[in-house]
């Protein structure tokens, strides 16, 4: 509302009048920041700036449906802005988001020898299979030539998970 009383002088009455107007909600702005992450067992979820008209910073998003932990590509990730203040319009948007699968690490370590020819298979290796967020197996080693006297060789080849590419040794 703009108003103003006149209260008159010696030669006039006094007057008054009063207006009303509307101010409307202006758009805040907001940015939203992707993540594109290497796994590592940990949730992440995307960072944001709210800014009003005088680059006031303000609250009132909600992000937390771009929260992922395991590897993956998290298209369309829904985020939210709900003004506190009565002076903004509410916003959504989505985002774009990415978690890569971490290393593994596969190793097959020879246990013993020299070794002498039995006339059975012999099998000294063992494997361990590594990787962030708790990976950690020990498969079974396989062999090649590993009976009759000569070279024999000891391998393994991890195919990877969800959260963890392949490796071999």
């Amino acid at each position: 509302t703009a108003s103003y009383t006149y209260s008159g002088d010696a030669n006039h009455e006094g007057s008054s009048d009063s207006e009303n107007f509307t101010i409307g909600k202006a758009n805040a702005v907001i940015s939203v920041t992707p993540y594109d992450v290497v796994y590592d067992a940990l949730a992440h979820t995307s960072d944001y700036t709210a800014k009003g008209v005088q680059n006031e910073d303000l609250s009132g998003v909600d992000v937390s449906a771009t929260t992922h932990t395991a590897a993956g590509t998290y298209n369309g990730d829904a985020w939210s802005f709900t003004d506190v203040t009565g002076n903004y319009n509410d916003a959504s948007g989505t985002v774009d988001n990415q978690i890569d699968k971490a290393i593994s690490t596969t190793v097959v370590t020879i246990n013993g020898g020299p070794f002498i020819y039995t006339g059975l298979a012999i099998t000294p290796a063992t494997v361990t299979v590594t990787g962030v967020g708790g990976l950690n197996e020990t498969p079974s080693a396989v062999y090649i030539n590993n009976t009759n006297a000569g070279t024999a060789t000891a391998s393994y080849t991890y195919s990877g998970d969800a959260n963890h590419e392949g490796s071999s040794d």
